[in-house]
């Protein structure tokens, strides 16, 4: 019987040094999984990874629209213990402030399915937004400010930095109508206020008026609780998704 594991390290599926979001077979299959399911306009999205081993090197996985239509995806990791960030100094001396027992629950936790994504990836819009997340400062690769910039795309709203992403893979968001049913299908709902907000790691800084990055000890900590908390919901409300769509698989939290 087929297992699906919230608990599950995608790192301990690939030699070391080996990022599992390229080399984990298991984090594929469990992509594959999650996001092969109906979307509002009752297409099956359904992207797999390729058959053919030449473009199977090149391409994660695939989803195909229409005959001249197609999409291909990258997985990434969608928070971030920053346990090796060297910059900016006030991570660093927020991290140095951390005890021991801080730092061995925030420091390289197991990447679990609650923290992975798949992301559409074209050559001709660069940066993706895997990239952009974690290369852009007032985003510093949080999930949270990720969402309030996807939010801003759906209604149209300015003043997000990830504009130029979300602009450029508009055909990747329409797929699923509205922000509410991206939020639904990607299982983000415990980032999601009942008023449709966004519920931030930090009660700062939604404006984008200053980097993403907590610059405190007590910021670290408390993006890193916020941060481990969604992957625990998010995972488990994958967890129930796969428990009533897929009762031949067996599911463990």
């Amino acid at each position: 019987m087929r297992v699906f594991d919230i608990t599950f390290d995608c790192k301990s599926d690939v030699p070391t040094g080996k990022d599992p979001d390229s080399h984990s077979q298991k984090l594929k299959t469990n992509h594959e999984l999650l996001w092969t399911k109906a979307l509002s306009s009752d297409v099956l999205f359904a992207p797999t990874e390729p058959s053919d081993p030449k473009t199977r090197r090149n391409n994660y996985l695939m989803f195909e629209q229409a005959s001249d239509k197609k999409f291909t995806f990258g997985s990434d990791a969608i928070t971030n213990s920053y346990t090796k960030w060297s910059r900016p100094k006030a991570l660093v001396e927020a991290k140095a402030g951390l005890s021991e027992k801080q730092k061995l629950r925030y420091f390289n936790p197991p990447y679990t399915i609650g923290s992975a994504m798949i992301w559409p990836v074209r050559k001709i819009h660069r940066p993706t937004m895997n990239t952009a997340r974690g290369m852009r400062g007032k985003i510093a690769d949080r999930m949270d400010l990720t969402l309030e910039c996807i939010r801003r795309h759906y209604a149209e709203e300015p003043g997000s930095p990830l504009e130029d992403v979300t602009t450029n893979y508009a055909d990747f968001f329409a797929l699923f109508g509205t922000f509410e049913q991206f939020v639904k299908f990607f299982h983000f709902q415990d980032l999601v206020t009942r008023e449709g907000k966004i519920d931030f790691f930090l009660k700062h800084g939604e404006d984008f008026k200053r980097s993403g990055v907590p610059v405190t000890t007590d910021e670290y900590v408390e993006v890193r609780e916020a941060s481990l908390k969604f992957i625990k919901r998010r995972g488990n409300r994958m967890a129930d998704w796969v428990e009533e769509n897929h009762p031949e698989i067996k599911v463990r939290r």
